[in-house]
């Protein structure tokens, strides 16, 4: 009862532990197109919108001159061009972003009042600017044009009569990029101040007008350009989808604890039931919490070869009958000659050759396994012959064998050359294939045929043959 105890126990163990696994497993999947969420995104950016920089770059200054024509109350009877005097403009500001900035303008020179009298005047004012072609960064960095409306307040001073009134500054500004900081710049302006600025008309309404006409240079300072606003919901789509499957995670590392706490409660009671039976030296190195270590001594029993002995002492005392077994009974033909077996000690020498090449590991165990590939690669013709490598490994570790492999070529096709490195190659995959399966390099040797013509059909010649030995 006990020994049936002992055989059924490791079977409900490794049932339950596959089941357990097979389910920890599907909870563990992860699809193709989940899988995108855990590679590195490539960063997306906002639409119509750019960083501001507050203090640092898109800093400007801009020079420019033109003509400019005063238009005051009393208007007085010179046209246009009588009333035009040169005019000088410097300028310097800053964009807080591509579509809004800000600029410190001093303007001044000559102007001629309604009785064409040439006064000198200065003006100072403050402009609120606007790039109404803005969405333009979203496509450019930098774009080649600006059209720039303005508004602002100031101050504006006639040097003959001393007057300084209050002044609204307004305009328009068309800039064109000849370099990354330095831009062409034309601007119609205008300011408009109190009737008395010219000393005629009353200093309690506005009425005194200057229009200019200006053309010149901006120079940018500093820092150029504007850094695009990362779009952030990719990233954020990303950071929910990795919470919820490290949650998973945990959850499942928790099944497996619970899994784990099991099994070895099963082995502690097996370790019982062994020791009752006086099987736990034989068992003890298997069950070091879960770990495969190395027995000092086999865990099979060393062949003496006794049932062989005994089988050939046994056969010492048959004779056999000529006519015991016929060509009939193996052929399946109708024939009068008679099937002779060897003689008994012709066969115990055949058999003893063989054990004794076998163990001094210059013949192999059983036939080799071949694994074809398909014409000028080292691809297998069919991937399902890998199943066979599986196999190989597993005795090979389980009983410390020796593994040679040889690559062959077909010799009709191809040269010496190529066929040489095509049994070289097909000979190394197979060794790669089985270092994948953990069997240790020192236990594999190679060999290469090359071309050969050894089989029929040709196509049989394109393979690589796998053979165990002892040594």
């Amino acid at each position: 009862m006990i020994k049936k105890i002992v055989l059924i126990l490791p079977l409900a163990l490794s049932l339950n532990a596959q089941a357990g696994n097979a389910h920890l497993l599907d909870s563990l999947v992860v699809h193709n197109a989940s899988l995108e969420m855990l590679e590195p995104i490539e960063p997306s950016y906002l639409e119509n919108i750019t960083s501001a920089r507050i203090w640092n770059g898109n800093w400007f200054l801009g020079i420019s001159g033109g003509a400019s024509a005063f238009f005051g109350t009393p208007l007085g009877c010179a046209d246009l061009f009588d009333r035009i005097e040169p005019t000088l403009s410097v300028s310097g500001g800053k964009w807080f972003t591509p579509a809004i900035g800000g600029r410190v303008s001093f303007q001044g020179f000559k102007l001629k009042n309604s009785l064409l009298h040439t006064q000198s005047y200065k003006s100072v004012h403050a402009d609120f600017l606007w790039n109404v072609l803005s969405h333009h960064y979203n496509i450019r960095d930098q774009p080649k044009w600006k059209i720039v409306p303005y508004a602002g307040l100031g101050i504006i001073h006639n040097e003959d009569n001393g007057n300084s009134p209050f002044a609204f500054s307004y305009g328009v500004m068309g800039q064109y990029r000849l370099s990354q900081r330095i831009h062409l710049i034309m601007e119609l302006g205008g300011t408009t101040t109190f009737k008395n600025f010219d000393g005629r008309g009353v200093s309690n309404r506005f009425g005194d007008n200057l229009m200019s006409l200006t053309a010149g240079l901006s120079f940018c300072i500093g820092k150029v350009g504007w850094k695009r606003v990362v779009d952030a919901s990719p990233y954020i789509r990303q950071n929910e989808w990795l919470i919820e499957y490290a949650s998973s995670l945990s959850d499942c590392n928790s099944l497996l604890a619970k899994q784990h706490n099991e099994d070895a409660e099963s082995i502690a009671e097996l370790k019982k039931i062994l020791e009752i039976e006086g099987l736990l030296d034989l068992y003890k190195n298997r069950s070091n919490n879960g770990e495969t270590a190395l027995p000092s001594k086999k865990l099979y029993p060393k062949n003496d070869y006794s049932g062989l002995n005994s089988l050939r002492s046994r056969l010492q005392g048959i004779q056999w009958p000529d006519n015991s077994i016929n060509d009939d009974s193996i052929q399946g033909k109708s024939s009068t000659k008679n099937y002779k077996l060897g003689s008994s000690s012709e066969y115990r020498s055949s058999l003893h050759g063989y054990l004794s090449e076998l163990s001094k590991g210059k013949s192999c165990i059983g036939a080799p396994i071949f694994f074809f590939f398909e014409l000028g690669t080292n691809h297998l013709t069919d991937a399902s012959q890998l199943v066979n490598l599986d196999e190989i490994a597993r005795i090979a570790k389980q009983y410390n064998l020796s593994i040679r492999i040889c690559g062959a070529a077909d010799s009709a096709t191809g040269t010496s050359d190529i066929n040489h490195s095509l049994g070289a190659s097909r000979s190394e995959y197979i060794h790669s294939q089985l270092l994948h399966r953990g069997i240790d390099k020192n236990r594999i040797s190679e060999l290469n045929k090359g071309g050969i013509d050894a089989y029929a059909p040709k196509e049989a010649n394109r393979h690589t043959s796998v053979m165990l030995f002892l040594k």
